[in-house]
């Protein structure tokens, strides 16, 4: 059985190669996305045992969907195909250092996940159940899942960690803030990047960011902050947590892996600061190359570099 499970919207991607997009005849890299399902690769190729739940369409990309969890050993045994509606797909197009996505995920498969579609026992027998904000943005009934999930894991006393990826062009900001502040106090760990926290609160310092956070009732916060490292604060402490200097390439899958890092580190047993530090270092490295999945790096290679960030401080 899975250790740590997680469900909601996995995608197809397509990733320009180079500047311009199709205007210019880029070249397109197939690959995976949607922050859950990177959630789940992620926390397998780290060493954990990893479930995942969802819907895809009964197409050749949510095939190809199956066939990602099934080569990274991620537990897909509960994944629904949706014989009426369609997997989602997006695109990476790129213009000079920006990167615009562009989304075909109306309607999609996974957009119709329920709570019924929960397996009885499948998070009560997990450890650790991870939840998303974009879960919760899809629809309705993925947002009810997602409370569902939570009211289920915080009975089994499963830990509930929360990344709220706020993704405005899904819904409006304050329905999303909204969302958000109202599920946090129901979560053990929350993963914000800095934007979100500001977003969130309205402050700007990480500092005040993670104070108001707190004071809603979150129990302990990770502030990511890409190149600058993260920030992991409870009501007692306040501990800055250094990453590795990289020349970043496409951040995207970046917050996901870190998220993935961290659950893993809790699972066994390591400090918040010490899980902070191996989170970062695996982040670090998919910011170097393109894509969501391809860069995760494996768990020996983040060894490595949690040694190197060491040495170095």
């Amino acid at each position: 059985m899975p250790d740590i499970v997680s469900f909601g919207e996995p995608m197809v991607e397509f990733n320009a190669e180079a500047v311009g997009g199709p205007r210019s005849g880029s070249v397109f890299t197939v690959g995976y996305g949607g922050d859950s399902s990177n959630f789940a690769v992620a926390a397998s190729r780290l060493g954990a045992r990893s479930g995942y739940l969802t819907r895809v369409g009964a197409d050749p990309f949510g095939a190809m969907l199956q066939g990602l969890w099934h080569d990274e050993r991620v537990d897909g045994s509960h994944v629904i195909v949706d014989e009426r509606h369609p997997t989602g797909l997006y695109f990476i197009l790129r213009h000079g250092a920006m990167s615009e996505f562009v989304y075909r995920r109306t309607g999609s498969a996974a957009s119709h996940l329920s709570a019924d579609d929960i397996p009885h026992g499948w998070i009560e027998s997990a450890r650790i159940l991870h939840v998303t904000g974009i879960t919760q943005a899809i629809s309705t009934s993925a947002r009810e899942a997602v409370f569902a999930g939570i009211e289920r894991a915080r009975a089994a006393g499963v830990t509930v960690t929360y990344d709220p990826n706020i993704r405005p062009a899904l819904w409006s900001l304050h329905a999303a803030r909204a969302t958000a502040r109202y599920t946090i106090p129901l979560c053990d760990v929350v993963l914000p990047n800095l934007e979100e926290g500001r977003m969130l609160t309205g402050k700007e310092d990480p500092r005040a960011i993670t104070r108001e956070l707190l004071a809603i009732g979150a129990k302990m916060i990770v502030l990511k902050m890409g190149g600058s490292g993260a920030v992991v604060a409870t009501q007692d402490d306040y501990i800055p947590v250094p990453t590795r200097a990289v020349l970043a390439k496409d951040a995207t899958g970046a917050g996901d892996t870190f998220d993935a890092g961290f659950a893993v580190a809790l699972l066994e047993g390591r400090a918040p600061r010490e899980a902070a530090i191996f989170a970062a270092a695996a982040a670090s490295r998919v910011v170097e190359g393109l894509g969501a999945v391809g860069p995760i790096p494996r768990r020996h290679e983040v060894d490595g570099l949690v040694e190197e960030l060491l040495a170095a401080l």
